[in-house]
């Protein structure tokens, strides 16, 4: 729990009684999970009230996830740097202070005691400390090398013909437009017409004009990102096939390929971030199997 995001929380104070926000609503071995944690996450994930109900039971199983990370670190002893946590503990308290709240008042009205939100402010931190000392040299060396073009700056010049979908479209329509773009890479490979002529005739994007040119990417470029990874694994003139993103369907093609200067040490702290979150879903998937998990 950043302390910013306590600017969040505090107006859920006055939406739980105490008795509310200590509502279990699932325990993992043993430990309850609340609704006073559940309003957090809905809160801090900026969760519309008309979508709650959707989205709270993945919330439910992220706060699941939580649990059972911090059950293993308490396990393999690693705990958050004292100093750290301290400082954390004090910004949080003066931004509730500064907010006209006691902590000691505002924190039960959460379903928050003082240890209940050290946890809570400890486990990004003891996460870390594990994660640096798990993580090696070699394996950051290794994925470098594995995903070099997508670290090293490097560069795609891409054209696309991009079919439009509607915002929430049935199976039957992203099968016909995926079927429509198959046909066309078919015409396109036997040379029946070209690919920049088959974007000006049924591309759905302001690119359609230009034969599709969207010009240079990165690989977190301005493309949805299924389009350049899609992208990314072609070589100069291949051609995808039909890539599915939120806003439609793609047909993707390379034609130069821009080699990045990007060294190993500009890029290591994205690379430890990547594998931090690999090895925290690596752990939650092994540590849910021995898991006692209760929902109510």
């Amino acid at each position: 729990m950043p302390p910013s995001l306590l600017l969040v929380l505090l107006p859920l104070a006055g939406l739980f009684g105490a008795d509310d926000a200590a509502r279990v609503i699932a325990k993992v071995n043993g430990t309850a999970i609340t609704a006073g944690d559940v309003g957090f996450i809905v809160a801090t994930r900026n969760v519309k009230s008309d979508e709650r109900a959707e989205k709270e039971p993945q919330l439910i199983e992220e706060l699941i996830d939580r649990q059972v990370v911090r059950e293993f670190l308490v396990r393999r002893k690693i705990s958050p740097p004292a100093d750290e946590l301290a400082y954390q503990i004090q910004v949080a308290e003066e931004v509730i202070k500064k907010h006209g709240d006691d902590p000691a008042q505002l924190l039960p009205k959460l379903g928050y005691t003082s240890e209940r939100l050290k946890s809570e402010l400890g486990l990004p931190l003891a996460w870390q400390a594990y994660a640096r000392q798990t993580i090696t040299l070699p394996q950051t060396r290794e994925y470098f090398e594995q995903h070099r073009v997508e670290l090293d700056g490097t560069q795609v010049r891409v054209r696309q013909i991009f079919l439009k979908l509607a915002p929430k479209p049935e199976e039957t329509e992203i099968a016909a437009k995926v079927k429509t773009l198959k046909d066309l890479k078919g015409q396109i490979a036997s040379g029946k017409i070209t690919f920049q002529d088959a974007a000006k005739k049924h591309s759905e994007s302001p690119t359609r004009d230009q034969g599709g040119e969207v010009g240079l990417i990165g690989f977190r470029g301005k493309l949805p990102a299924p389009v350049c990874r899609a992208a990314f694994s072609l070589k100069v003139n291949e051609i995808s096939e039909p890539v599915i993103s939120p806003f439609g369907v793609h047909l993707v093609q390379v034609t130069e390929i821009v080699p990045g200067d990007l060294s190993l040490e500009d890029v290591r702290p994205q690379i430890f971030d990547r594998l931090s979150e690999q090895l925290w879903t690596d752990t939650i998937a092994r540590e849910r199997k021995s898991a006692k998990i209760e929902r109510r």
